[in-house]
């Protein structure tokens, strides 16, 4: 897919901070500006199903935070984490994973309702309601470069292949 990203709907997310250093401490949620973050930058979209999941906590956001230094030297100015979480699960996941960053070079962002993701199309949400779970996102990446969708792909069910790894963004940088 290429285009540009959906911006008429900002995340929010709870920027880190040492004053909330804690896992169950938090500020308040603040808006994402996402054609302000896209502007005149490269940055990554991921999304996952759900923080605290094993796969997502195990395996695709740590994927990521091992390859930070790669992701900044490979012109990568900020790393966006969706999920259809809300902001204060969001914050504490990302402090758990032992992210603590005060320039918030990754940002642990909600998608309510997926509504960002349904404007990337059916194949980046999940629906399941059948479990107990609701409407998730499906696990995606994305890079978008000053607003353009530069690369976007999906996996196909909710387990985890290369499409959404740090190494295939990497790669397509």
């Amino acid at each position: 897919m290429s285009g540009k990203f959906p911006t008429n709907i900002n995340p929010k997310y709870i920027p880190y901070t040492k004053l909330h250093d804690g896992v169950l401490s938090c500020d308040v949620p603040v808006e994402l500006n996402l054609a302000n973050t896209f502007k005149g930058k490269k940055v990554v979209v991921t999304a996952v199903p759900g923080a605290f999941t094993p796969t997502c906590t195990e395996q695709h956001i740590p994927d990521y935070l091992k390859n930070l230094a790669e992701f900044k030297k490979k012109g990568i100015d900020k790393i966006v984490v969706l999920s259809a979480n809300d902001p204060f699960v969001m914050a504490a996941w990302g402090k758990a994973l032992g992210y603590r960053d005060e320039e918030n070079y990754i940002v642990f962002a909600t998608d309510p309702n997926a509504t960002i993701s349904k404007q990337l199309g059916d194949n980046y949400v999940a629906d399941l309601s059948a479990v107990g779970f609701g409407l998730r996102l499906q696990r995606y990446a994305a890079l978008v470069e000053d607003g353009e969708i530069k690369y976007l792909g999906n996996e196909d069910e909710l387990g985890f292949t290369e499409i959404s790894s740090a190494k295939n963004l990497l790669d397509q940088i």
